[in-house]
């Protein structure tokens, strides 16, 4: 009997330095654990799938580079969600002239915050109230501060506990939550 159980999952500690150590299948098991919550993270924020794609595989090339010099210090789920955070920021700043000369290409592209919330199968009763809804939420999505924004898609919609979020954004804990409040309440408010 070995010491070690094939189908035991390994932590992402163990799979970091096993990749550190040269076993390129360790990094296929991390991608694999995290792109479905990434892209998801991606898709939200950004609004544009096509985008998100492109952001997705830039956060895992960064990955790969910086991923020899990561300090286990740090859990790697939240260095992971900082190199998206760095890698959205950057794509918002190299994009925000092209988007002003293409509003109109862009909107159609766009994801809103409704499509992500909808039902995938609506009834034909409620597709007209569901399209009036999907106006409202985006809407009122698109009024809270990026900030707020960011820290809700990080709670909400990858999961993240706000300890993580505090650590990728560079905030203290307190400011995430209050972003949070923030944003729920100012939701609430206009919902």
């Amino acid at each position: 009997m070995t010491g070690e159980d094939k189908n035991t999952e390994k932590t992402d500690a163990e799979l970091v330095q096993a990749f550190k150590d040269g076993n390129a299948a360790a990094l296929d098991r991390l991608i694999n654990r995290y792109k479905e919550p990434l892209y998801a993270y991606l898709v939200k924020l950004s609004r544009d799938r096509d985008a998100s794609d492109d952001l997705l595989q830039e956060v895992f090339i960064r990955v790969i580079k910086k991923l020899a010099s990561y300090g286990e210090r740090d859990k790697f789920s939240a260095w992971l969600f900082t190199v998206a955070h760095h890698a959205v920021m950057d794509h918002f700043r190299s994009d925000s002239r092209r988007r002003e000369d293409s509003l109109d290409s862009a909107a159609e592209d766009r994801l809103s915050l409704a499509d992500t919330l909808a039902s995938p199968e609506p009834g034909p009763d409620g597709i007209l109230e569901g399209a009036e809804r999907a106006g409202t939420v985006q809407a009122a999505f698109d009024r809270l501060s990026p900030e707020q924004r960011e820290v809700f898609l990080m709670r909400h919609y990858s999961g993240l506990p706000f300890n993580e979020i505090a650590d990728i954004l560079g905030v203290p804990i307190g400011t995430a939550l209050a972003r949070m409040s923030r944003a729920v309440a100012r939701l609430r408010s206009e919902l």
